[in-house]
């Protein structure tokens, strides 16, 4: 999130004004929450004192980490003295509702009030906060919505998160069946809080 898109500007930069923006136009106090890992959580905490006189909360939280798995014995690494970062990996983006609920991040938005999540990842530029899907969602009573567009030749590769068996899991394209190959999830999700909390339980 802080790879410079242009003009000077990161997509935290891009991020920060698009939230700016929509808290002025609608009177609202959107805050921007990102998930961090233990190998960025540092170095994120000293970026984000750069929008300290920005008019928009932000917060941080780190997403689980896992050990590592010793092929030859399938032993954690940790185990056999391997304790430092090395040791760890960050579990990626199917963690973001177990790590927001366990960070308590979730109970202070509930307790501001805060109704409904929009998860995205920061290098999608297309990514925004769409008033017109938070109103039909609210209208039809869902508890959350995800974006999805037709593929490209370039879209080859990537996964979503789904809700199977009651958790959150991560589904790869291998596992699409054919007729459904063909629709591709933007990994931007809005959701009701009711809805994240009934996936973390």
């Amino acid at each position: 999130s802080v790879i410079e898109v242009r003009n000077g500007f990161t997509f935290l930069d891009l991020i920060v004004i698009q939230i700016e923006s929509l808290n002025k136009k609608y009177g609202c106090s959107v805050p921007l929450l990102l998930m961090n890992s233990f190998n960025t959580h540092d170095d994120t905490q000293k970026i984000v004192e750069k929008y300290s006189n920005s008019n928009i909360e932000i917060h941080t939280f780190n997403q689980s980490q896992y050990p590592r798995i010793v092929t030859e014995d399938f032993l954690p690494l940790p185990s056999k003295g391997q304790t430092g970062k090395d040791g760890w990996y960050p579990p990626g983006h199917g963690d973001v509702f177990p790590s927001l609920n366990n960070s308590g991040k979730l109970d202070t938005l509930l307790s501001q009030g805060k109704e409904y999540v929009f998860v995205a990842n920061s290098d999608n530029l297309g990514a925004i906060v769409d008033i017109k899907i938070l109103n039909h969602l609210i209208t039809n009573q869902n508890e959350y919505c995800m974006e999805v567009t037709p593929k490209t030749l370039a879209d080859v590769k990537g996964g979503t998160l789904i809700s199977y068996e009651g958790r959150v899991q991560l589904l790869e394209i291998a596992q699409v069946p054919d007729e459904h190959v063909s629709t591709l999830s933007l990994n931007c999700v809005v959701l009701s809080h009711e809805s994240i909390m009934r996936l973390n339980s």
